[in-house]
């Protein structure tokens, strides 16, 4: 599944979702930045694998009940989502919410493209 965005500089986009693991909300907060996103911070009520950590990772802090990282600055040129049993999975672009665990089946492949890099190839 390839999913086109309209990507302007400066694009909000969040993924939110239920820990695997953890069973626990968690919310990744991206921004496009003319080229790729960015990954600006991740936010979690349980650490536990795949959530960061580290020093190097960010700047870390508690606030209403979540850890949050900050001032992660992380590129990710191509963006992949799955969707999984029970984790919600879910993004957020600008003000519109797309509940993606209940448009595609368990265990779908989400690939999400800024629609420009996309004409290059129809065009």
């Amino acid at each position: 599944m390839v999913t086109a965005v309209d990507a302007k500089k400066n694009l909000p986009l969040k993924i939110n979702f239920i820990h695997s693991v953890q069973k626990t909300p968690v919310i990744e907060e991206l921004e496009f930045n003319g080229e790729k996103f960015i990954l600006l911070r991740t936010k979690y009520k349980s650490h536990g694998v795949g959530l960061p950590f580290m020093e190097s990772d960010g700047t870390f802090r508690e606030e209403d009940g979540f850890f949050i990282m900050d001032d992660m600055n992380r590129p990710i040129q191509n963006l992949s989502l799955r969707t999984g049993v029970g984790t919600n999975l879910t993004i957020a672009l600008a003000d519109e919410e797309i509940k993606l665990y209940e448009k595609f089946p368990v265990g779908t492949k989400i690939d999400i493209y800024r629609s420009s890099a996309l004409k290059k190839f129809f065009n």
